[in-house]
């Protein structure tokens, strides 16, 4: 995740990177982190974040992510999950190590491992069923040991998704088809995860995008950096994802459906910022903002 890029403001510990705009070179520089979220929960949960320092990469400020996250919430989840960056025999070998199984995106189709599961495919019957507006054709094998480094036998599982979905041309509004392949690697057996729930899994990656990153950019002012200062910046981020855990577990905890379904999320916020503000002794803080 980026936060916070400008083309005017820059710190010591921004990364920065060169885009094209209206023909013209520009330097824009942001704060990269790495986000800890757990998936398949009512509730947008992110556990924690590190912030790449200048001149790494994604994949170094995980491996100092993941032992700290393992340490204090290990026994929250199982399974590490992540995109097809994470494919890769250090962090696999460093998620086993810690006791956690590994699911990430396969994509390099110029790996061994992605030729020999087709190789396999294209002998194999898929499994097929039917989810709303979309029918899935499922290819999965394992015991794959084409992975250098990798210190278990791995899993593929490819998919074919053929879904319907509403386009808008000049003419108004048609119903198209359109299809997506997927491929997925893990740890994880047949034994322990069938394949209709890993390719939920495997889906279930975008909530980070949509549930978290979207909804706090949006309405949470995660696109709006404070102070430009790497602690604060930090901090800030930090402090807005308990704001947002605590805010959701009172609205889906403590609220009957009936309310939710005339409040959202984002009212119950305001709801107590205004509480704040309007209280016999408000809040220092607002008193010294006006």
């Amino acid at each position: 995740m980026s936060f916070f890029p400008s083309r005017h403001r820059c710190c010591p510990q921004c990364l920065e990177r060169r885009l094209v705009i209206k023909g013209k070179e520009v330097i824009e520089y942001y704060h990269p982190g790495v986000v800890f979220y757990l998936v398949g929960f009512r509730a947008a949960i992110p556990l924690d974040v590190e912030m790449l320092r200048p001149g790494e990469g994604e994949l170094t400020a995980a491996h100092r992510l993941l032992p700290r996250v393992v340490e204090t919430y290990g026994r929250f989840f199982r399974v590490v999950l992540g995109d097809g960056l994470y494919f890769n025999a250090p962090f696999f070998n460093l998620c086993l190590g810690l006791g956690k199984d590994v699911i990430t995106v396969l994509k390099d189709e110029g790996r061994v491992l992605f030729q020999d599961a087709q190789g396999v495919f294209s002998l194999t019957v898929p499994q097929v069923w039917q989810e709303p507006n979309q029918e899935i054709r499922a290819w999965d094998a394992e015991g794959f040991t084409s992975a250098e480094g990798i210190k278990v036998p791995l899993r593929v599982l490819r998919t074919e998704e053929v879904m319907v979905r509403r386009h808008h041309r000049r003419d108004g509004w048609i119903m198209a088809k359109e299809t997506h392949h997927w491929e997925w690697v893990t740890t994880l057996p047949v034994a322990r995860l069938s394949t209709r729930l890993l390719w939920q899994i495997g889906h279930a990656r975008w909530e980070i995008e949509n549930d978290l990153f979207h909804t706090l950019a949006t309405y949470w002012s995660l696109n709006h950096c404070f102070k430009h200062k790497p602690t604060a910046i930090l901090n800030f981020i930090l402090t807005l994802f308990i704001a947002f855990v605590l805010s959701q577990s009172f609205y889906l905890g403590n609220l009957k459906p009936q309310r939710r379904a005339h409040l959202a999320l984002i009212g119950i916020a305001l709801e107590l910022f205004l509480g704040l503000a309007t209280m016999d002794r408000p809040a220092p803080w607002l008193k010294r903002g006006g």
